[in-house]
């Protein structure tokens, strides 16, 4: 019995203390851009009033109905005369209205606080640059302004200095472009390596062309960003070979970094793949298959000889390891991308190089 009288007089007090509190309605807000949400920035406007305990937010259910009775259009209601028709209509001691407005490259947010009694109006401004996925809390500063509450300094600065330090926060255009996607090119073969794909297969080539058919997929991981810079991991499988009737799976890992307005990257990492190698002998400072080896010099004795693996058709499957730089830029189509990228991999006995293509949409 205690309990049930202490929380009905505890709903009584807080019942009578939002009575008692000045009745604030948020009726319009206005844009003239159509990258800025208009609904969405008046619900934000409407959320943040509503946490201050000063007043007590009328519901916009209530606003929405009472309004349409009167045939009155919150979309259009900003005039001093329409902004007190609207409060009298819904009881309100204060009426509130707002608008986001771009100039060039800045947006203008301003709040207008009537009260209903005195007609005094409290307006306040604010300056940020232009950016649209940033507009609710531009709201949230700009309300927070005008209720007297301290600011988040370091956020109102990134938001509004033109020469703050470019971040994710100032920038978050930048932090979506993400090249994942297919790819597909040709790879070409130099000096050693390209001799080897040339031969014969009974001297241990592979009787084709030294320029192979790629096709895979970019999988890559963003660890860095700030302002048009990324830092990212990409991880790229590929098959070649299969014009020429090889099937030939690397993979290669990369570290790069992008810049992220015009697609321009730079990577270097890893890369292994399955290839064919036989263990040559050395004499001469020239590499023999151990048959070549008895026939040509039949008196050298091959135990005494070292050995090292050589690319050679007639070998077994071995995994290589190589490094590989890259450099790419991304074409743009709307949501298109169009990553296009070189790379080259240096080695002992080869020059191998490349180049590849792939798409994607921006999400």
């Amino acid at each position: 019995m205690n309990k049930l009288i202490l929380t009905i007089a505890l709903f009584l007090v807080a019942h009578i203390t939002f009575a008692q509190l000045p009745k604030l309605a948020v009726v319009s807000f206005d844009v003239n851009d159509q990258s800025l949400k208009r609904p969405e920035l008046l619900e934000v406007l409407r959320l943040e009033m509503s946490k201050e305990a000063t007043y007590a937010t009328i519901d916009k259910y209530e606003i929405a109905e009472s309004l349409k009775k009167e045939e009155i259009d919150p979309s259009t209601c900003f005039s001093l005369s329409c902004l007190k028709t609207a409060g009298k209509l819904l009881g309100a001691d204060y009426v509130l209205t707002g608008s986001a407005n771009k100039l060039g490259e800045r947006i203008f947010i301003s709040l207008r606080m009537i009260d209903m009694k005195t007609n005094e109006q409290v307006e306040t401004s604010q300056e940020f640059s232009f950016i649209p996925e940033k507009a609710s809390t531009m709201i949230k500063i700009t309300s927070a302004k005008m209720l007297g509450k301290p600011a988040d300094i370091e956020l109102e600065k990134s938001l509004s200095n033109k020469e703050s330090y470019e971040s994710a926060v100032n920038n978050p255009n930048e932090y979506s472009l993400n090249l994942s996607g297919p790819r597909m090119g040709y790879t070409f073969f130099t000096g050693d390596g390209a001799n080897v794909i040339r031969a014969k297969k009974s001297d241990g080539g592979y009787d084709r062309n030294p320029a192979f058919f790629q096709m895979g997929y970019q999988f890559e991981k963003q660890y860095l960003n700030e302002g048009n810079i990324q830092a990212l991991f990409e991880f790229v499988p590929m098959i070649s070979g299969l014009d020429q009737g090889l099937f030939i799976p690397s993979l290669s890992v990369f570290n790069g970094i992008r810049n992220n307005k015009n697609g321009l990257e730079f990577a270097v990492g890893p890369s292994v793949n399955l290839t064919k190698e036989y263990n040559k002998y050395i004499y001469q400072d020239k590499y023999y298959h151990l048959d070549e080896l008895r026939e040509e010099y039949p008196l050298v004795n091959e135990n005494d000889l070292e050995r090292e693996y050589k690319a050679d058709s007639r070998g077994e499957n071995r995994l290589k390891s190589y490094i590989v730089l890259a450099a790419g830029y991304s074409f743009k189509s709307g949501k298109l991308n169009i990553p296009v990228n070189a790379y080259v991999v240096p080695s002992k006995d080869n020059l191998r190089f490349g180049l590849s293509v792939g798409f994607n949409t921006r999400k």
